[in-house]
């Protein structure tokens, strides 16, 4: 003997099929929307407008790198006990070089937000210092040396500044 409730039992019908297929897809056009914003906000996705004219100033700036490596400078980053850092640039002989023009760019490695820009002058030959102090973490920082207003070096290192 069956026991009768007075509900009639579940039935799939074509609306409830619909209804499932509109909120899975639904879920998946906002995951889609959302992941759409969050790309445009970290890059914009823009190329250069003429891939041959770009691939034109690549070869010349390789050229113009390899110049420079040919010269045999090296650049050293040293962190003072105030945290204020010093670029070192010394010729292939190990020779300090004095007299140019330095400018870096300095921030987070992660991201831009920190990013500053600072003349760098020289405290001693060849030494050539910050005169702000840096924060505890981690900071890269690309180094310009010019002379007379032509790029004479470019280095590039990342640091870290550990907390006193």
């Amino acid at each position: 003997m069956s026991e009768t409730t007075g509900h009639k039992p579940f039935r799939l019908t074509g609306w409830h099929v619909l209804a499932m297929l509109v909120v899975f897809f639904g879920i998946i056009f906002a995951v889609n929307i959302h992941l759409v914003l969050q790309a445009n906000r970290s890059w914009t996705g823009l190329v250069p407008g003429n891939g041959y004219e770009a691939s034109v100033k690549f070869n010349k700036n390789a050229a113009a790198a390899r110049a420079m490596l040919a010269k045999g400078w090296h650049t050293t980053v040293m962190i003072g006990k105030d945290d204020h850092i010093a670029v070192v640039l010394k010729d292939a002989s190990g020779n300090p070089l004095s007299g140019l023009e330095a400018m870096a760019i300095i921030g987070r490695p992660a991201g831009d937000r920190e990013d500053f820009t600072v003349r760098l002058s020289e405290k001693s030959p060849g030494v050539y210092g910050v005169t702000q102090p840096l924060k505890h973490g981690g900071w890269r920082i690309e180094t310009r040396f010019m002379r007379g207003g032509k790029l004479q070096w470019r280095s590039e290192a990342e640091f870290i500044i550990k907390p006193n």
